[in-house]
């Protein structure tokens, strides 16, 4: 049995600690930041007066709080599910023997490495309800009542936004989907054809459920994703109208910049933490902790 040393045990804390440090710096150091902010009554330049737990209190009575939760509950279900199936399609198809599958691929693939910025500025322009190209088109083909705006609107922006947000990402599921598919044995569909499985079969019954941990792991990166979901929503309708598509990040932001309520951002900041901790979690805890590698409970 090889006896460790304990020059061996520090050359290893050696190798650790750079990344010790910058976890310190760049995550510890930030999150008890903004605990400690989130007790204070701040605004970001002044001392703040402690106020303890009275804005995680004012946050339970806040109704723009609880519409960005609502609406966090909507976006993650309606985006997740359509990136996914839509993903898991184009990956079925493009997993076949296609001429210039690979272009398809790419094609495909583009939108989710575009700026979030530069796409929502785009998409603005698209949906503009006067001179945008959605409208034009609709005006060209006689459908006047199409000349809507989308982004206006209470009752559509959220969801206006929702399918800017799946255009945009789609080719991401595609991808994890294409890799998930290299990894399943290719004689379990040829055994299924000879047992004269149909292509609708062999897909529910052999691909999808081999595809578990995929499917998990895009649901946990898409919860994620979904809980930060910034840029896109500022760009396109700033959390509006009448924070019809506000989301936590935007309305933290808003107050820790526009109305200068530091403490009280950093405790909508918390929030999100706690959320996205709690997801996390109790994914692990329905699918086991080991369901990102693919192990059974």
């Amino acid at each position: 049995m090889t006896r460790v040393t304990l020059r061996d045990r520090l050359a290893s804390f050696a190798f650790v600690l750079p990344a010790l440090i910058l976890f310190a710096v760049f995550v510890a150091y930030p999150i008890f930041y903004n605990l400690q902010a989130s007790t204070l009554q701040w605004n970001g330049a002044s001392d703040g007066t402690f106020v303890g737990l009275g804005n995680y209190g004012e946050l339970l009575r806040d109704p723009v709080f609880r519409k960005t939760l609502v609406n966090s509950a909507l976006w993650i279900p309606l985006t997740i599910v359509p990136q996914a199936l839509i993903g898991l399609a184009f990956a079925l198809m493009l997993d076949q023997p296609l001429r210039f599958r690979n272009v398809y691929r790419a094609l495909l693939f583009i939108p989710a490495v575009l700026s979030p910025v530069v796409v929502g500025i785009v998409w603005s322009q698209i949906l503009d309800p006067n001179h945008g190209t959605f409208a034009t088109v609709a005006r060209a083909l006689g459908f006047d009542s199409l000349q809507l705006n989308f982004l206006g609107d209470p009752d559509t922006a959220l969801f206006a936004v929702m399918a800017v947000n799946i255009w945009m990402f789609t080719g991401m599921s595609m991808l994890f989907y294409l890799a998930g598919l290299q990894l399943i044995d290719h004689s379990l569909f040829e055994a299924a054809k000879i047992d004269g499985a149909s292509f609708l079969q062999r897909t529910t019954r052999i691909t999808f459920p081999l595809l578990r941990t995929t499917h998990l792991t895009l649901l946990l990166l898409g919860i994620i994703g979904s809980l930060k979901t910034f840029e896109l929503i500022y760009v396109m309708t700033s959390g509006g109208p009448f924070h019809a598509t506000e989301m936590l990040p935007t309305y933290a932001f808003k107050q820790g910049f526009q109305v200068h309520e530091v403490g009280y951002a950093s405790a909508i900041s918390v929030a999100l933490l706690v959320i996205a901790v709690g997801a996390a979690l109790l994914m692990t805890r329905v699918f086991g902790a080991g369901f990102l590698t693919g192990e059974k409970k």
